[in-house]
């Protein structure tokens, strides 16, 4: 009988508890429901954009130097190391540099990693053209 009182009081206790918490959480007592002003932004993103002259791609890699950028992510590396090795298999005196072994800092991805430090760095490889792998 004295289990059955006990047992009756831990779930009374457990049940204020929640509810407790529960109000607690849902913003029950505080400003949470109070007006707020929002501002609508349009989804699309859409700016005016400059043009841009793009450069003119080569006819042909044959003595050309390559290079190849990684962001760091899961088997970038793996395709840049197989299309390092078709390259130099398949073209004339080309030259591959895989910038991120020569230049670890331009490894990763987001906003911070092609300072002009390491863009200075990969200009002085003097590639022709750059091939970068985003993977996943």
């Amino acid at each position: 009988m004295r289990k059955l009182k006990r047992s009756k009081i831990l779930a009374v206790l457990m049940f204020c508890i929640f509810a407790a918490s529960t109000m607690m959480l849902s913003g029950c007592g505080s400003d949470a429901e109070a007006s707020r002003n929002w501002t609508l932004v349009n989804p699309e993103g859409a700016t005016e954009v400059a043009s841009l002259q793009l450069n003119e791609h080569p006819k042909s890699l044959e003595g050309k130097t390559v290079g190849l950028v990684w962001n760091s992510k899961e088997n970038g590396d793996n395709l840049l190391n197989t299309i390092a090795e078709e390259l130099e298999k398949t073209v004339k005196d080309v030259k591959v540099v895989k910038i991120y072994e020569e230049i670890p800092e331009s490894q990763g991805y987001g906003p911070n990693i092609f300072t002009q430090e390491v863009i200075g760095k990969i200009q002085a490889l003097k590639p022709d053209l750059v091939i970068a792998a985003q993977a996943d």
